[in-house]
């Protein structure tokens, strides 16, 4: 149950001024052949380099909002928003007619990615339609919520399937990723750049689907004009705030991760529209990270040469102890502290179906 009611505007507006909250960047598009599920909105960020859009479905804001949300309800909420987006992505950009405008290739950026599940709904909506090629970047290092220096940073490429890859074709590449720092997309738009030079292909856009801050966005504008590739991004709920670990995508809150390393205060704010961020408000725990762990939140991840079980009770205490690091900052009203409370113990209930797995 919704602590706040969304017609408090007077607190939203006082939120939206205390963290920096953009709420004047965005506009809604309505869509010539594909007709909106009710409680599905699509907005256009304005004036943005590269052209960016927000794709607001209340399957996201519950994945966001909820940490607790994993395995089999995961995969059920970003099943229902990928097909809400597949037909918006095609419309938006241009690809009416899959093949005759050009070729659809999924790069898939493994372990995590294929969780948005944006493939799936191809398979389903446009079957026979793509190819699909693989790229398994890892890190170098240890990088859970720590993507801040620069030798956990480092990427190595560990596996790579580009057979699928079109010759002689131009090329709509879709990838779904979580682009925090953005350095897995970066690393995996140079794989894919080089492969298709190498067998007389050109990529001739870009298109980018998942939880996406706003920080890596700019950065991959970069990368992509430094290649010359039109990038067209859709963002799931806003286009996130992001943390001083270069991790925790916040739509708005406290730097935990600051804070609990000098203890200074540091207000975030996302690029959302208004009407997503007072429904937000509602269920959403101040500086929490909307994606968590994308890995560990899923049953069951493809390497590439096989499958591996997700984290899910990791996640879940990872989870416990952010909020609970939130808490300790001391800066969240009564409603706020409710909604962390409530959540706690939503994930203290979740974690206990796991145990029985671990013994």
């Amino acid at each position: 149950m919704a602590v706040v009611e969304q017609h408090e505007t007077s607190l939203v507006d006082s939120l939206i001024q205390e963290y920096g909250v953009n709420v004047d960047a965005t506009r809604q598009v309505t869509l010539k052949k594909k007709h909106l599920a009710e409680n599905t909105r699509i907005y256009e960020v304005e004036h943005s380099s590269p052209n960016a859009y927000i794709i607001d479905t209340p399957m996201t804001r519950r994945i966001a909002c909820h940490p607790y949300v994993v395995g089999q309800e995961l995969e059920e909420l970003t099943s229902k928003a990928a097909e809400q987006a597949l037909p918006a992505i095609l419309e938006l950009c241009g690809i009416h007619e899959p093949k005759k405008n050009g070729d659809i290739v999924f790069e898939q950026i493994l372990r995590a990615a294929p969780g948005y599940q944006l493939h799936q709904a191809a398979n389903r909506l446009i079957p026979n339609s793509f190819k699909t090629v693989y790229i398994r970047p890892r890190y170098t290092h240890t990088s859970y919520r720590d993507h801040d220096g620069m030798i956990q940073r480092q990427l190595n490429i560990v596996y790579e399937d580009f057979s699928h890859l079109p010759r002689n074709s131009s090329i709509f590449l879709m990838m779904q990723d979580t682009v925090a720092s953005s350095r897995s997309a970066e690393i995996s738009i140079e794989a894919a750049v080089n492969r298709s030079e190498k067998i007389g292909s050109r990529i001739k856009m870009w298109i980018l689907y998942g939880f996406i801050s706003l920080e890596g966005l700019k950065l991959l504008d970069k990368v992509a004009k430094s290649y010359g590739i039109p990038l067209i991004a859709f963002a799931m709920g806003n286009l996130t705030a992001l943390c001083a670990n270069n991790y925790d995508m916040p739509l708005y809150g406290v730097d935990e991760w600051l804070w609990r390393k000098d203890h200074s205060i540091r207000k975030l704010g996302a690029l959302v529209d208004r009407t997503t961020f007072a429904e937000y408000v509602q269920e959403l725990i101040p500086g929490s990270d909307q994606p968590g762990d994308w890995s560990a939140r899923q049953t069951t991840l493809f390497t590439g040469t096989g499958y591996e079980n997700g984290n899910i009770s990791e996640h879940l205490e990872n989870s416990i102890r952010l909020i609970k690091s939130l808490l300790e900052i001391g800066n969240f009203t009564d409603w706020q502290e409710q909604l962390a409370r409530q959540e706690l113990n939503m994930l203290e209930e979740e974690l206990a179906k796991t145990r029985p797995a671990l013994a």
